[in-house]
C-alpha cells in the first residue's frame, strides 16, 4: 500500500516536471537581453527542454569554455543556458564592477537563495534571508581565530589519527572523501559546539548527513520547474528534516545547558574561557531576540553552519590530497612542505599559533593552487539584478531587473593568459613569488639614531607588495574560489587555517602512496564534485 502511494506521488511528480519543462520551451525568455549572443542552444523539436537538460552534465562546462574563448576574450558578454534560469556571463574584466555594485542594484543574497533554494533545503527561510550566523562568523570567529588554532589542530590530529590509524608497518586503504568529511566535521564542530559534542557520533553523523542532504536536495529540486517547487519541496527535504531531528536530540539539550552555564558564570562573575566557541557567541548575540534566542532556532543556525563548513571544506580537503599525490611532482611537494612544517614547529617549540601558520607559505600555496585548479563551481560572482530600473554597464549594456549574471570562474582559473600552464597543478605556483619577495625584502639597516633605512630596489618592492595578494584568503578578479569583494566568503579565514593545519599534520605524520592518475571530478548542474569513492594508501610515519 505504501509503495503504491509512493508510485502515485512519483508519477505525479514526473508529470509535473514534464509539463513544466514543456511550458519552458523558449529558453530565451529567461533573459530579457536581445543584443547578446547565446551559447549551447539546441535547435529542432523540444529545443528548450533539451537545452536545459543538456546543461545538467559535463556539457555545460564545454559550452561555457567555448563561450569564454569566443566572447570573453573579446570583452563580450554572452548568455549561458542553465537548467533553472539562464545567466549572463560577463568577461573577467567586469569582476570589479560586479563587486562594486550596491546590494540594491545587484543582490548576492538573492542569487544564493535561488541557486541553493535555501528557503526549502535549510528548512527555514530565515536561515538565508536573515543570515545572523554569517554576521557572527565575520564578527567573532575571524577575530578569535588566533586563540583557537591549538584547538583546531588538536581536533584535526585526533580525527585523522582515528580514521587513518597508527600502524607504522602496514599500508591502509582509506576513502579520501569519506574520511575527510568526518575529520572536517569534527574540527569544525570543535569551534561550533566545543569538545563535548565534536566527537559525539550521535550528533556528528546527522550533522554531516545534513550537510550532504542540503546540497543534494537543492540540486534535485532545481530539476523541478520553479512554479511547482513549493508543492513538491517537502518530498525532497525529508532527509534534511530527519538529520535535523537526529542532531537536535543532542544539540538542543546542549544549547539549553550552555545558556544555564553562561547565566551562572555571569551571576558569579566566574570567567569561563572553556565556553569560547560559536554557540556562546551566538547566544550572546541574540539574547534579546525572543525568536532567535530559542534553542531550536539556534540549533537550525548551527546546522546551517555545518552545511557551509562541512560541505565546502570536505570538497577542498579531498581535492588537495588528490591534487598533491597524483602530481608527477608529488615527492618533491611532500618533501618541501614537510621540511617547511618541521622547521616552523622547531622554531616554535612544537606549538601552533598564527605566526607559525603565517610561515607556511608553501603549504598555503598548495591549498590555494588546489582551490584554483579544482574549483567547486563552473560560474562565480553570481548576482541577480534587483533594481526595478535595471542596471546599465559602462559599455552601454542594459540588464533588466531579474537578470541573473556572473562570471566564468572555471574558465578564468584555467586561462593560460592568466596562469602559466593553467591546466597543471603546480603546488608552489603562489609561493615562489612570495619567497622571491621575502628574499628581496630583507632590508639592510643602517644605524642613524632611531631611524632605520632600508635598501630595497623598486622592482623588488613591487614584487613584495604583489606577493601579499597571493595568500589563500586573498581574493582577486582572477582568484574567485571564495568570491570577491564585500560578499566574499566570511568563513574563508577559518577554512584556510583548517586546511593548512590539516595538510601540515598529514605531511609530518603520514606517508601516502603517490597516484599514477588523478581521479576525475564530476560535473552536475554547474557544480564540480570531487571523487567520492576513490581511495589512497596511507601509513603512519615512524617519527
Amino acid at each position: 500500500m505504501v509503495f503504491d502511494q509512493l508510485s502515485v506521488v512519483l508519477a505525479s511528480l514526473a508529470i509535473l516536471i514534464a509539463v513544466g519543462y514543456t511550458a519552458q520551451l523558449t529558453v530565451k525568455s529567461d533573459v530579457g537581453v536581445d543584443s547578446l549572443p547565446w551559447v549551447g542552444l539546441k535547435t529542432g523539436a523540444f529545443a528548450g527542454p533539451r537545452t536545459r537538460i543538456g546543461s545538467l552534465g559535463k556539457g555545460v562546462l564545454a559550452t561555457m569554455e567555448a563561450g569564454y574563448r569566443k566572447y570573453s576574450a573579446s570583452e563580450i558578454s554572452f548568455i549561458l543556458p542553465r537548467s533553472d534560469k539562464s545567466m549572463v556571463i560577463l568577461p573577467g574584466s567586469q569582476v570589479k564592477w560586479i563587486a562594486d555594485q550596491a546590494d540594491s542594484v545587484l543582490s548576492a543574497q538573492l542569487a544564493q537563495r535561488n541557486s541553493l533554494l535555501t528557503d526549502y533545503v535549510l528548512l527555514d527561510p530565515a536561515m538565508a534571508r536573515n543570515p545572523i550566523q554569517e554576521v557572527i562568523v565575520r564578527r567573532h570567529l575571524t577575530r578569535s581565530l588566533g586563540s583557537l588554532i591549538e584547538e583546531i589542530e588538536e581536533e584535526l590530529a585526533v580525527g585523522v589519527t582515528h580514521y587513518w590509524g597508527k600502524d607504522t608497518d602496514n599500508w591502509k586503504e582509506v576513502g579520501v572523501f569519506e574520511t575527510m568529511g568526518k575529520v572536517v566535521a569534527r574540527s569544525s564542530n570543535r569551534i561550533f559546539v566545543g569538545l563535548s559534542l565534536c566527537r559525539n557520533d550521535e550528533y556528528l553523523d546527522p550533522a554531516e548527513g545534513f550537510a550532504g542532504a542540503v546540497a543534494l536536495s537543492g540540486t534535485l529540486l532545481k530539476l523541478v520547474p520553479a512554479i511547482f517547487q513549493p508543492l513538491v519541496a517537502w518530498i525532497f527535504v525529508l532527509p534534511n528534516r530527519f538529520h535535523l531531528y537526529k542532531a537536535s536530540k543532542s544539540l538542543i539539550p546542549f544549547i539549553q545547558q550552555r545558556m544555564k552555564d553562561l547565566k551562572e558564570a555571569e551571576k558569579t562573575g566566574t570567567p569561563r574561557p572553556d565556553l569560547n566557541d560559536y554557540t556562546t557567541w551566538h547566544i550572546k548575540e541574540v539574547e534579546l531576540d525572543g525568536i532567535e534566542s530559542t534553542p531550536p532556532k539556534i540549533a537550525k543556525r548551527i546546522m546551517t553552519l555545518n552545511f557551509a563548513a562541512i560541505h565546502t571544506s570536505t570538497f577542498t580537503a579531498t581535492n588537495i590530497l588528490f591534487d598533491i599525490y597524483a602530481s608527477p611532482m608529488a615527492d618533491i611537494y611532500v618533501k618541501e612542505i614537510r621540511e617547511e612544517v618541521e622547521q616552523a614547529l622547531l622554531e616554535s617549540g612544537g606549538k601552533w599559533d598564527k605566526n607559525i601558520i603565517a610561515k607556511l607559505i608553501k603549504t598555503d600555496s598548495a591549498v590555494r593552487e588546489s582551490l584554483r585548479i579544482s574549483s567547486f563551481m563552473c560560474t562565480g560572482m553570481d548576482r541577480v539584478v534587483v533594481d526595478p530600473h535595471g542596471v546599465t554597464m559602462s559599455n552601454g549594456l542594459h540588464l533588466p531587473q531579474g537578470t541573473r549574471l556572473g562570471t566564468s570562474t572555471y574558465s578564468i582559473h584555467h586561462d593560460d593568459s592568466i596562469y602559466e600552464n593553467a591546466m597543471t597543478y603546480d603546488a608552489f605556483r603562489f609561493s615562489r613569488p612570495r619567497e622571491i619577495a621575502i628574499a628581496a625584502g630583507k632590508a639592510r639597516t643602517e644605524g642613524n639614531g632611531d631611524k632605520m633605512q632600508y635598501s630595497v630596489k623598486r622592482e623588488d618592492l613591487a614584487k613584495l607588495l604583489e606577493s601579499k595578494n597571493l595568500a589563500t584568503v586573498t581574493t582577486s578578479d582572477t582568484f574567485l574560489s571564495f568570491g570577491h569583494g564585500r560578499h566574499a566568503c566570511p568563513g574563508r579565514f577559518f577554512a584556510a587555517t583548517e586546511m593548512k593545519l590539516l595538510v601540515a599534520y598529514i605531511m609530518i605524520k603520514y606517508d601516502v602512496k603517490p597516484l599514477t592518475i588523478r581521479p576525475p571530478n564530476s560535473f552536475i548542474a554547474g557544480s564540480i564534485i570531487p571523487p567520492m569513492k576513490n581511495t589512497i594508501s596511507v601509513r603512519r610515519r615512524k617519527v
